[in-house]
């Protein structure tokens, strides 16, 4: 039987009016981060308990969270960038807006999209549903 347009409709209302799961990042990271074979030495599921220190900052960047700046200074290939990354994909995928990185130099900034931001777009299919052709996040979906 064929749902009429006014039962469509009620549905997709009363969906609307759901809130979202109230996620850190950390856990959405454990549950929607894939890690690629470009940009991981251990490409497969992110898993926070690989790196438990990171939980602590990432969940500090989450909605949730009372934190407004956060710092963070410990040693270089530790995981800095993957947090950001993580942070990242949980903004494109639960709350969509303006966001800016920042990196030294164009060129390096290019290089940290291709590299880095590209493979974290094609290698999650909820980032990727959510961002456009121009790498530009779709602001209604």
């Amino acid at each position: 039987m064929a749902l009429s347009a006014a039962q469509i409709y009620e549905d997709a209302f009363l969906q609307g009016l759901m809130p979202d799961p109230r996620l850190t990042v950390s856990e959405w990271a454990d549950e929607h981060r894939m890690l690629s074979s470009v940009a991981s030495g251990e490409p497969g599921p992110w898993r926070t308990d690989r790196t438990p220190y990171l939980k602590e900052i990432m969940d500090c960047l989450s909605p949730s969270s009372p934190i407004e700046r956060v710092v963070a200074m410990f040693g270089s290939q530790l995981g800095k960038t993957e947090c950001g990354l993580n942070w990242v994909g949980y903004v494109i995928h639960h709350a969509p807006g303006p966001m800016l990185m920042v990196q030294p130099t164009v060129e390096m900034a290019k290089r940290y999209s291709k590299q880095r931001v590209g493979p974290l777009i094609e290698s999650s299919e909820e980032i990727r549903e959510r961002v456009n052709e121009n790498g530009a996040v779709k602001m209604h979906h």
